[in-house]
């Protein structure tokens, strides 16, 4: 009977004690997100791991790369001239080479001959080699087309081999640019005359 007639009593201290472990807990809470305040710890393996932060720039190798380490190397070749004579380009190593792909057929490559007659003719005894790759299959039209145009460099026949190295050639004219060290300096799919191509500065650096 006793307890019955302080059961209120009893009861109404329970809920005021939960209202104030409630009200506590939310105070903790509130003051851990303002700053300045005190969070609540957690153990650090508990933690999620921090991402390591990003480069303020790309950490690449390729920034501390000499120029020619940039370059690809030029693939080497044996091909034979209009004549039968082996050509190998790994012999011609010390010189400068244009490399140049191109068809009877093609106006621009017609005309950009005599620009590279010129240039041979200029530079052939100061470190240049010109060459041209005729894709044409007539040996004795190409003859007779080399004597028409004056041509005075080598005309290479391509075999499967350069044609995949340095293919695949869909335009024409496609000309490269071989350094004296014997990298693909560059590689061009368009008409060039000599104004465009210098050998005082570019090329020989004579």
């Amino acid at each position: 009977m006793k307890i019955k007639k302080y059961f209120p009593y009893i009861a109404g201290i329970i809920i005021v004690a939960v209202v104030l472990v409630v009200y506590l807990s939310k105070t903790i809470l509130i003051r851990s997100l303002i700053p300045g305040e005190k969070s609540i710890s957690v153990p650090e393996e508990n933690l999620p791991p921090e991402k390591s932060p990003e480069p303020a720039y790309p950490n690449n190798n390729e920034l501390n790369k000499s120029p020619e380490e940039k370059l690809k190397p030029a693939p080497d070749f044996s091909l034979r001239n209009l004549n039968g004579r082996v050509i190998t380009l790994s012999k011609l190593k010390g010189k400068v080479i244009i490399l140049d792909f191109w068809s009877m057929g093609c106006p621009p490559c017609r005309a950009e001959i005599p620009h590279f007659v010129n240039l041979y003719k200029k530079y052939e005894h100061k470190g240049f080699q010109m060459l041209g790759v005729v894709l044409d299959k007539n040996r004795a039209l190409i003859k007779e087309f080399a004597r028409e145009y004056n041509i005075n460099y080598p005309l290479l026949v391509p075999d499967k081999k350069i044609l995949i190295d340095y293919g695949p050639i869909i335009y024409i004219p496609t000309t490269f640019i071989i350094s004296a060290n014997g990298y693909i300096y560059k590689k061009l799919y368009k008409y060039l005359n000599q104004s465009k191509i210098n050998p005082d500065k570019s090329l020989t650096g004579r």
